[in-house]
């Protein structure tokens, strides 16, 4: 037993304490850990790198219809500058999320944070989001679904800009099963580098879609010349 509890109890005990202190001890409010950014990487670019991730990530998610439709969103096991990024993720889930009837629990009560205290935090998904743990968010009145998100790494790429890896994953409270999943890597630059079979989006100036117009461009002119000349030779 931790030494804080055991001093309220004995408190409790003695009459010099209330069990609503004993509650508050109990009910602890979760805090992520600091996620460590590299000292030669820029503070603010991580934060555009890691938010062009989540809005890809929840852009993609969000456009399904076949996902529960209410959702808590836990705050990330480890995060920067006073839970940035889980403020970050909450926000895009709340604008997205709304146009398809998505909605999020935002209350921060004390059986939320009991249930966040009893959470094991892991290395792996596997090791904190097991089915069982899932299910304990069904106490939470309305909750028919849990978002988790994760900053896998934080990075450089062959030009010097930061990569931020997330990864984001849905479950079922009702059954604990995971719904949904993806991991993208962001880029400061608002490019993305989506991990696993999903496509990756070129950093080249206007995309795949501006080379595409330019090949069709110099095709048509080609063929354009050709008529022209062809016209123009004596007959």
């Amino acid at each position: 037993m931790k030494k804080p509890l055991l001093l309220t109890l004995i408190l409790v005990l003695a009459g010099f304490a209330t069990p609503d202190t004993l509650h508050a001890q109990t009910a602890r409010v979760y805090k992520a850990r600091d996620l460590t950014i590299p000292s030669e990487i820029d503070p603010e670019k991580v934060k555009d790198a890691g938010n062009a991730a989540m809005e890809e990530l929840l852009s993609s998610m969000l456009a399904r219809t076949d996902l529960p439709k209410k959702f808590a969103v836990l705050p990330l096991e480890r995060d920067v500058d006073n839970d940035y990024f889980t403020m970050q993720l909450r926000n895009y889930f709340t604008n997205l999320g709304r146009q398809n009837g998505y909605e999020i629990y935002t209350r921060s009560d004390d059986q939320w944070n009991q249930i966040l205290s009893e959470i094991k935090w892991g290395d792996q998904y596997g090791d904190t989001m097991d089915p069982a743990t899932v299910k304990k968010f069904g106490r939470i009145q309305g909750v028919d679904g849990l978002l988790v998100g994760r900053i896998s790494s934080i990075s450089k790429n062959a030009d010097g800009q930061p990569v931020v890896r997330v990864t984001i994953q849905a479950f079922e409270v009702e059954t604990g099963k995971q719904v949904w999943g993806n991991e993208v890597k962001g880029l400061a630059d608002k490019s993305k580098e989506s991990v696993g079979d999903a496509s990756v989006i070129s950093k080249v100036p206007g995309g795949w879609l501006t080379i595409g117009a330019a090949v069709v461009g110099f095709i048509l002119l080609l063929a354009i010349l050709r008529a022209v000349a062809r016209a123009s030779r004596p007959r």
